[in-house]
């Protein structure tokens, strides 16, 4: 990881409710994805971004606790052929689409052996761009940011309303690490409606 997109912030735009990192000392083909917590997939989508597919995979623990992956390029065998019975748009639309009924998923089990873009599809810039969008949702309880009834109004998107810091939600080991990394949006910077 050389950077890290917070969660809860604006991004391009537009308030983004997920997270990220970036490798960029790494090809796509040389970051692995492996599933932090048993959790079955419940959604995903896949679509075509800047002449390369991409998948959007997202899991959920029976507690109501769901975790999003996304700019995922290769997916393991078992993943890849979930994703095929996504429906495929013409343009860059990641809405997903349920998994029915819902595959089991380990902890430690690989999801993806790629991400990002390598710049090499149709129209491509030919410039490698390796990372990989992480969001966490906690399905249990709206989040802080939702409570103040303004921010709530015009965040009303339920990733938005149950969207979590998850630097919050790993050892202090991981998040003295993460918190170390420079932020990789030039706008917003460290700046986050869930991250105080």
């Amino acid at each position: 990881v050389t950077s890290v997109l917070y969660p809860g912030q604006i991004r391009g735009g537009e308030f983004k409710a997920h997270g990220g990192f970036r490798f960029d000392n790494s090809r796509p083909e040389e970051i692995t994805v492996v599933a932090p917590i048993d959790a079955p997939v419940v959604t995903g989508a896949r679509y075509p971004a800047f002449g390369e597919i991409q998948y959007t995979l997202e899991f959920e623990d029976p507690c109501g606790i769901r975790y999003r992956l996304g700019y995922i390029l290769t997916l393991t065998p078992k993943f890849q052929a979930i994703a095929e019975k996504f429906p495929l748009p013409t343009t860059l639309d990641s809405r997903t689409t349920e998994v029915r009924p819902s595959v089991a998923v380990k902890k430690g089990e690989i999801i993806a052996t790629a991400v990002g873009l390598t710049g090499e599809g149709v129209g491509g810039t030919g410039k490698v761009n390796t990372f990989l969008d992480w969001g966490v949702y906690d399905y249990r309880q709206k989040n802080e940011a939702s409570q103040d009834p303004v921010w709530a109004e015009t965040h009303t998107s339920l990733t938005y309303q149950y969207g979590v810091c998850w630097f919050d939600w790993i050892s202090a080991v991981d998040r003295e690490k993460v918190l170390g990394f420079p932020s990789s949006d030039g706008t917003s910077g460290k700046q986050s409606d869930f991250c105080k």
